[in-house]
């Protein structure tokens, strides 16, 4: 049978909001116990109440590890932006596929333009600046599934440190669906999270990592 302070551990950790408040130590710990008393008392098969959550809780906050917020603390280096952008989907194709490795060679870039792809099972997508939106678009001579235009990117450059730590990138994106700004694409790498929106919310983009 499952103990009452495995069961609420177990409730608590699954409950993301509720590790953060716990984690920051501003959980109001009898409402939380009032919420999840009916998910103990199953989990356990037995009457335990309010009050024995209380004691489950508070002995879990003073065990020797305290336990860890989803959400990293993430310190960002550098912010750059690329405004506007235009997304461009096709079909992955034999044919398209046969003109991946030229696209760079063929589509004359400078350090101001922003120019992606990624291949998915199956489609190819590409995200590019406006200026060379139509030079890739020549390139494939093949009708997009879809061409999405006034986009805006953010790039986060990152300490290298993080790369390997977990919930780095569930961190910056949670606080973009606080804000339920929609987002076109992200795209990671070792030292670099970028964030692909509509230009409209630049600002608010840039309001959540300055």
């Amino acid at each position: 049978m499952i103990k009452v302070r495995d069961a609420v551990r177990e409730l608590l950790f699954s409950d993301e909001e509720a590790l953060f408040a716990f984690s920051r130590g501003y959980m109001n710990l009898s409402a939380y116990a009032k919420q999840i008393v009916m998910l103990v008392e199953k989990k356990t098969m037995k009457k335990v109440g309010v009050a024995g959550i209380v004691v489950a809780l508070s002995r879990i906050k003073n065990e020797g590890r305290k336990p860890d917020s989803l959400v990293e603390d993430i310190v960002i280096n550098n912010i750059t932006t690329k405004s506007p952008l235009t997304e461009v989907v096709f079909e992955k194709t034999p044919q398209l596929l046969s003109l991946l490795s030229s696209l760079y060679e063929k589509v004359k870039t400078t350090n101001d333009d922003f120019l992606t792809m990624t291949l998915s099972t199956s489609e190819i997508t590409v995200i590019c600046s406006d200026r060379i939106k139509d030079a890739v678009l020549n390139h494939f001579k093949e009708k997009p599934l879809l061409i999405e235009s006034h986009l805006a990117s953010i790039g986060l450059s990152l300490d290298p440190k993080y790369y390997s730590r977990p919930n780095i990138t569930f961190s910056l994106i949670r606080r973009i669906a606080q804000k339920r700004i929609v987002l076109a694409e992200t795209i990671t790498t070792h030292t670099e999270i970028i964030f692909i929106f509509k230009s409209k919310d630049l600002a608010a983009m840039l309001t959540l990592f300055t």
